[in-house]
Protein backbone atom coordinates (compact mmCIF):
# COMPACT_ATOMS: atom_id res chain seq x y z
CA UNK A 1 0.00 0.00 0.00
CA UNK A 2 1.31 3.59 -1.33
CA UNK A 3 2.05 5.59 1.80
CA UNK A 4 -0.29 8.81 2.77
CA UNK A 5 0.76 11.77 0.82
CA UNK A 6 -2.00 13.63 2.42
CA UNK A 7 -3.21 15.45 5.81
CA UNK A 8 -6.11 13.54 7.83
CA UNK A 9 -9.07 15.09 8.70
CA UNK A 10 -10.17 13.27 12.47
CA UNK A 11 -13.50 11.66 12.50
CA UNK A 12 -13.72 12.10 15.92
CA UNK A 13 -15.59 8.78 15.74
CA UNK A 14 -14.14 6.33 18.83
CA UNK A 15 -12.30 3.07 17.20
CA UNK A 16 -12.63 4.73 13.40
CA UNK A 17 -9.69 7.67 13.40
CA UNK A 18 -7.36 4.47 14.22
CA UNK A 19 -8.58 2.44 10.97
CA UNK A 20 -8.21 5.51 9.27
CA UNK A 21 -4.19 6.06 10.76
CA UNK A 22 -5.56 9.66 11.70
CA UNK A 23 -8.61 10.26 9.74
CA UNK A 24 -9.89 10.81 6.33
CA UNK A 25 -7.34 12.72 3.60
CA UNK A 26 -7.70 16.17 3.97
CA UNK A 27 -9.80 18.31 1.23
CA UNK A 28 -11.21 14.75 -0.72
CA UNK A 29 -14.86 13.29 -1.01
CA UNK A 30 -15.57 10.53 0.82
CA UNK A 31 -18.92 7.79 0.17
CA UNK A 32 -20.61 5.76 3.25
CA UNK A 33 -22.50 3.41 2.04
CA UNK A 34 -25.16 1.62 4.55
CA UNK A 35 -28.65 0.22 4.66
CA UNK A 36 -31.15 1.78 6.61
CA UNK A 37 -30.62 1.61 10.20
CA UNK A 38 -26.92 1.30 9.94
CA UNK A 39 -26.35 4.94 11.24
CA UNK A 40 -25.39 6.68 8.32
CA UNK A 41 -27.04 10.01 9.53
CA UNK A 42 -25.48 9.61 12.88
CA UNK A 43 -21.60 8.97 11.66
CA UNK A 44 -22.30 12.41 9.61
CA UNK A 45 -23.67 14.18 12.77
CA UNK A 46 -20.74 12.92 14.70
CA UNK A 47 -18.39 13.79 12.22
CA UNK A 48 -19.55 18.11 11.83
CA UNK A 49 -20.21 17.99 15.22
CA UNK A 50 -16.49 16.81 16.43
CA UNK A 51 -15.55 19.24 13.71
CA UNK A 52 -16.99 22.42 15.06
CA UNK A 53 -16.34 20.98 18.90
CA UNK A 54 -13.07 19.46 19.14
CA UNK A 55 -11.09 20.97 16.45
CA UNK A 56 -12.67 24.55 15.12
CA UNK A 57 -13.93 23.68 11.66
CA UNK A 58 -16.98 25.01 10.61
CA UNK A 59 -19.24 22.43 8.54
CA UNK A 60 -22.24 22.41 6.28
CA UNK A 61 -25.30 19.44 6.33
CA UNK A 62 -27.20 18.85 3.48
CA UNK A 63 -30.26 17.10 4.14
CA UNK A 64 -32.04 15.43 1.07
CA UNK A 65 -34.44 13.30 4.05
CA UNK A 66 -35.18 14.88 7.25
CA UNK A 67 -35.94 18.12 8.18
CA UNK A 68 -33.66 20.42 10.46
CA UNK A 69 -36.07 19.62 13.24
CA UNK A 70 -36.40 15.75 13.32
CA UNK A 71 -32.39 15.78 12.49
CA UNK A 72 -31.34 18.16 15.58
CA UNK A 73 -33.97 16.60 17.78
CA UNK A 74 -32.91 12.82 16.96
CA UNK A 75 -29.04 14.00 17.21
CA UNK A 76 -29.81 15.50 21.11
CA UNK A 77 -30.38 12.04 22.10
CA UNK A 78 -26.39 11.02 21.30
CA UNK A 79 -25.27 14.13 22.95
CA UNK A 80 -24.77 16.50 19.92
CA UNK A 81 -26.87 20.15 20.13
CA UNK A 82 -26.83 20.90 16.84
CA UNK A 83 -29.23 24.17 17.06
CA UNK A 84 -25.91 25.78 19.86
CA UNK A 85 -23.71 25.01 16.96
CA UNK A 86 -26.07 26.97 14.19
CA UNK A 87 -26.44 30.06 16.42
CA UNK A 88 -23.18 30.58 17.03
CA UNK A 89 -22.75 29.89 13.31
CA UNK A 90 -20.18 26.48 13.73
CA UNK A 91 -22.60 24.51 11.16
CA UNK A 92 -24.85 25.28 8.71
CA UNK A 93 -27.90 23.30 8.19
CA UNK A 94 -29.38 23.02 3.70
CA UNK A 95 -32.99 21.33 3.73
CA UNK A 96 -32.77 20.83 0.14
CA UNK A 97 -35.29 17.53 -0.17
CA UNK A 98 -36.55 17.33 -3.88
CA UNK A 99 -39.57 15.05 -2.05
CA UNK A 100 -41.26 15.83 1.23
CA UNK A 101 -41.73 19.56 0.78
CA UNK A 102 -42.38 21.08 -2.46
CA UNK A 103 -44.64 24.04 -1.43
CA UNK A 104 -42.10 24.73 1.58
CA UNK A 105 -39.35 25.06 -1.02
CA UNK A 106 -36.42 27.89 0.09
CA UNK A 107 -35.16 30.02 -2.10
CA UNK A 108 -30.71 30.44 -1.51
CA UNK A 109 -29.89 33.38 -4.20
CA UNK A 110 -31.08 32.95 -7.42
CA UNK A 111 -31.69 28.90 -6.72
CA UNK A 112 -34.89 27.18 -5.31
CA UNK A 113 -34.51 23.98 -3.41
CA UNK A 114 -36.45 21.64 -1.57
CA UNK A 115 -38.44 20.96 -4.65
CA UNK A 116 -38.83 18.17 -7.33
CA UNK A 117 -36.82 19.77 -10.14
CA UNK A 118 -33.51 20.62 -7.95
CA UNK A 119 -30.82 19.19 -9.58
CA UNK A 120 -27.73 18.10 -8.83
CA UNK A 121 -25.81 20.51 -10.04
CA UNK A 122 -28.17 23.53 -8.35
CA UNK A 123 -27.38 22.20 -5.21
CA UNK A 124 -23.64 22.17 -6.31
CA UNK A 125 -23.88 26.00 -6.57
CA UNK A 126 -25.65 26.32 -3.25
CA UNK A 127 -22.90 24.61 -1.68
CA UNK A 128 -20.71 26.27 -2.92
CA UNK A 129 -21.92 29.80 -2.03
CA UNK A 130 -22.85 28.64 1.30
CA UNK A 131 -19.22 27.12 2.11
CA UNK A 132 -17.86 30.16 0.90
CA UNK A 133 -20.15 32.15 3.37
CA UNK A 134 -19.61 30.14 6.48
CA UNK A 135 -15.72 28.82 5.14
CA UNK A 136 -16.69 25.56 6.01
CA UNK A 137 -13.95 22.87 5.98
CA UNK A 138 -16.47 19.96 6.65
CA UNK A 139 -19.42 19.18 4.47
CA UNK A 140 -21.98 16.46 4.70
CA UNK A 141 -24.58 15.35 1.82
CA UNK A 142 -27.27 12.81 3.60
CA UNK A 143 -28.07 10.95 1.66
CA UNK A 144 -27.32 11.38 -2.11
CA UNK A 145 -29.87 8.41 -3.51
CA UNK A 146 -32.52 10.78 -2.77
CA UNK A 147 -31.35 13.50 -5.69
CA UNK A 148 -29.66 10.14 -7.66
CA UNK A 149 -33.05 8.91 -8.39
CA UNK A 150 -34.03 12.04 -10.48
CA UNK A 151 -31.56 10.34 -13.00
CA UNK A 152 -32.61 6.66 -13.99
CA UNK A 153 -30.47 6.87 -17.01
CA UNK A 154 -26.86 5.50 -15.68
CA UNK A 155 -25.18 7.87 -17.65
CA UNK A 156 -27.02 11.08 -17.28
CA UNK A 157 -26.29 10.46 -13.23
CA UNK A 158 -23.00 9.55 -14.44
CA UNK A 159 -22.41 12.93 -15.60
CA UNK A 160 -24.51 15.07 -13.01
CA UNK A 161 -22.31 13.03 -10.07
CA UNK A 162 -19.47 14.06 -11.95
CA UNK A 163 -20.35 17.73 -11.86
CA UNK A 164 -21.17 18.06 -7.97
CA UNK A 165 -17.97 16.16 -7.02
CA UNK A 166 -16.29 18.61 -9.20
CA UNK A 167 -17.70 21.98 -7.91
CA UNK A 168 -17.40 19.88 -3.81
CA UNK A 169 -13.34 19.23 -4.19
CA UNK A 170 -13.18 23.47 -5.57
CA UNK A 171 -14.51 24.07 -2.01
CA UNK A 172 -11.36 22.27 -0.74
CA UNK A 173 -13.24 21.01 2.00
CA UNK A 174 -13.31 17.48 3.52
CA UNK A 175 -16.74 16.15 2.31
CA UNK A 176 -18.78 13.20 2.92
CA UNK A 177 -21.47 12.04 0.78
CA UNK A 178 -24.06 9.28 1.73
CA UNK A 179 -25.67 6.39 -0.42
CA UNK A 180 -28.20 3.95 0.54
CA UNK A 181 -26.68 0.38 0.27
CA UNK A 182 -27.91 -0.97 -3.19
CA UNK A 183 -30.27 -4.52 -3.71
CA UNK A 184 -28.65 -7.86 -2.84
CA UNK A 185 -29.23 -8.73 -6.80
CA UNK A 186 -26.75 -5.57 -7.33
CA UNK A 187 -24.38 -6.86 -4.81
CA UNK A 188 -21.99 -7.82 -7.29
CA UNK A 189 -22.01 -4.46 -9.68
CA UNK A 190 -19.13 -2.01 -8.67
CA UNK A 191 -21.77 1.43 -7.97
CA UNK A 192 -20.04 4.21 -10.49
CA UNK A 193 -19.85 6.47 -7.79
CA UNK A 194 -17.11 4.09 -6.24
CA UNK A 195 -14.64 4.99 -8.99
CA UNK A 196 -15.28 9.32 -9.03
CA UNK A 197 -15.15 9.51 -4.78
CA UNK A 198 -11.43 9.29 -2.74
CA UNK A 199 -13.01 6.84 -0.30
CA UNK A 200 -15.69 4.55 0.26
CA UNK A 201 -16.76 3.45 3.63
CA UNK A 202 -18.94 0.26 4.26
CA UNK A 203 -21.96 0.46 7.23
CA UNK A 204 -24.10 -2.47 7.66
CA UNK A 205 -25.93 -5.23 9.73
CA UNK A 206 -24.81 -9.04 9.60
CA UNK A 207 -26.92 -11.88 10.07
CA UNK A 208 -24.14 -13.54 12.51
CA UNK A 209 -26.92 -16.22 13.88
CA UNK A 210 -27.07 -14.38 17.14
CA UNK A 211 -28.74 -11.79 16.35
CA UNK A 212 -27.95 -8.65 13.73
CA UNK A 213 -24.44 -7.56 14.49
CA UNK A 214 -23.12 -3.70 13.05
CA UNK A 215 -19.98 -3.96 11.15
CA UNK A 216 -17.92 -1.41 9.20
CA UNK A 217 -15.18 -1.65 6.59
CA UNK A 218 -12.91 1.20 4.47
CA UNK A 219 -13.98 -0.31 1.38
CA UNK A 220 -11.11 1.92 -0.21
CA UNK A 221 -9.15 5.09 0.47
CA UNK A 222 -7.02 6.26 -1.86
CA UNK A 223 -3.36 7.02 -1.32
CA UNK A 224 -4.14 7.05 2.11
CA UNK A 225 -2.97 3.90 4.50
CA UNK A 226 -5.94 2.31 6.34
CA UNK A 227 -7.48 -0.65 8.37
CA UNK A 228 -9.52 -2.95 5.79
CA UNK A 229 -10.73 -5.06 7.85
CA UNK A 230 -14.42 -5.64 8.76
CA UNK A 231 -15.25 -4.24 12.31
CA UNK A 232 -17.89 -4.25 14.47
CA UNK A 233 -19.53 -0.69 15.79
CA UNK A 234 -22.35 -0.04 18.37
CA UNK A 235 -24.39 2.86 18.46
CA UNK A 236 -25.45 3.59 22.18
CA UNK A 237 -26.07 6.85 23.51
CA UNK A 238 -23.11 8.67 22.81
CA UNK A 239 -23.15 7.78 18.98
CA UNK A 240 -21.23 5.76 16.93
CA UNK A 241 -18.63 3.53 19.11
CA UNK A 242 -16.23 1.05 16.86
CA UNK A 243 -14.55 -1.90 18.26
CA UNK A 244 -11.32 -3.53 17.62
CA UNK A 245 -12.82 -7.21 17.30
CA UNK A 246 -13.46 -8.31 13.62
CA UNK A 247 -17.20 -9.37 12.37
CA UNK A 248 -15.34 -13.14 11.86
CA UNK A 249 -13.55 -13.51 15.45
CA UNK A 250 -17.76 -13.78 16.87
Amino acid sequence: MKGTSYSKVPTGIEGLDSMLEGGLPKGRIILIRGSPGAGKSIFCSHYLFNGATKFGENGIYVSLEESKHQLFREMKLFNMDFKSLEDENQVAFIDASPIRHSPAETKLGNIRVGRRDFSLMALGKVIQTKAEEWKAERIVIDPLTALSLQYPDDLRRWEMMLDLLEILSQTSATCIITEDLRAPSLAGEIPIEDYAVHGVILMQSLDMGKGAVKTIRIVKMRESKHDDQTRIYQIDEGGIVVYPTTAWSI
